[in-house]
């Protein structure tokens, strides 16, 4: 398990695939494995994935904004701090002290484009898919680095991946529709 999730070993998936959990705990004993939170193992000779590791510890966060345009190949480099979204009222406190930028949506838009990409690291991780993506940055503009916001908006419309159909859909769940189709006309 150690080596098919590429160095990390989540006590809790062991357990569930029958694995006794002193056994899990002895095995990371045994092996040096770093602790990196309660039930998650990191081998030593393995660089962290800190997005699947927030996600690991943090299931209900969905990585987005800066973050989610990394992940699908829209921004020139790394985000930093980690941006991720959480439901409004989700309690937060622990994850502010990792360093993420958290932003809080309503519970019936936390859902809505959520989609499974890989991270630096090679693991699977949420986050929002490339027209939620669109639309949020879209909605933060006045937040949004120009120069990112820009490299974003060219590289979703010039993407062979776009569906126009789905930003449509998701600019008027949210209800930004014009602003959508104002920042896409010039591009498109």
């Amino acid at each position: 398990m150690l080596d098919e999730n590429n160095g990390v070993l989540v006590a809790s998936e062991a357990i569930h695939a029958g694995i006794p959990r002193n056994a899990v705990y002895n095995f990371a004993s045994k092996c040096g494995l770093e602790k990196v939170s309660p039930g998650i193992f990191l081998d030593t000779d393995t660089f962290p994935d800190e997005l699947y590791l927030l996600q690991t510890r943090y299931p209900k966060i969905v990585f987005s904004h800066e973050t989610a345009l990394y992940l699908h190949d829209m921004a020139e480099r790394e985000p930093i701090p980690i941006v991720l979204t959480v439901e409004s009222g989700y309690h937060a406190d622990s994850l502010k002290k990792q360093g993420a930028r958290i932003l809080y949506v309503k519970p019936e838009w936390h859902g809505l484009g959520i989609c499974e990409v890989e991270s630096m690291g090679g693991h699977i991780v949420r986050a929002y898919d490339r027209e939620r993506t669109i639309c949020d940055i879209v909605r933060r503009r006045p937040a949004m680095d120009p120069a990112a916001y820009g490299y974003a908006l060219r590289s979703y419309a010039r993407s062979g991946e776009k569906n126009l159909v789905r930003l449509g859909q998701y600019a008027t769940e949210l209800g930004i529709e014009r602003h959508v189709q104002q920042a896409m006309e010039v591009l498109l």
